[in-house]
């Protein structure tokens, strides 16, 4: 699995309609990483190989979308995103997670095992 850059249209579609929806409720089965970023942030594109391999690491236990705050304003303001690169941990019927900064490997493993019950 790769990652995937969506945009607020494919959000609204695939994790949360904010239009119509009032109330953040992620019913997904599979969980997801959601990674806010910037291209011209240096943090941001360190974090994304750490990233990749955990996608490969893991393949097919959760999804990793990126959403460029740049391109895409509303999402980030629906998340309270102030600083990237940000990450949120959706997990199904649970309140997403939030950490801020790049993640080490080590510190992604940990919340891949604490947040989404996945092993090494």
């Amino acid at each position: 699995m790769s990652l995937q850059i969506i945009n607020t249209e494919q959000f609204k579609k695939e994790i949360f309609d904010f239009e119509n929806e009032t109330d953040f409720v992620f019913t997904k089965e599979k969980p997801v990483i959601l990674n806010f970023f910037a291209t011209w942030c240096g943090p941001c594109h360190a974090f994304t190989p750490i990233l990749e391999d955990a996608a490969e690491k893991h393949e097919g236990k959760f999804d990793i979308l990126k959403i460029d705050i740049d391109q895409d304003l509303m999402v980030p303001l629906l998340f309270g995103i102030k600083s990237v690169p940000t990450t949120v941990f959706l997990m199904p019927n649970q309140e997403p997670t939030l950490t801020m900064g790049r993640l080490s490997t080590e510190a992604l493993d940990r919340a891949l095992q604490e947040l989404f019950g996945i092993q090494d």
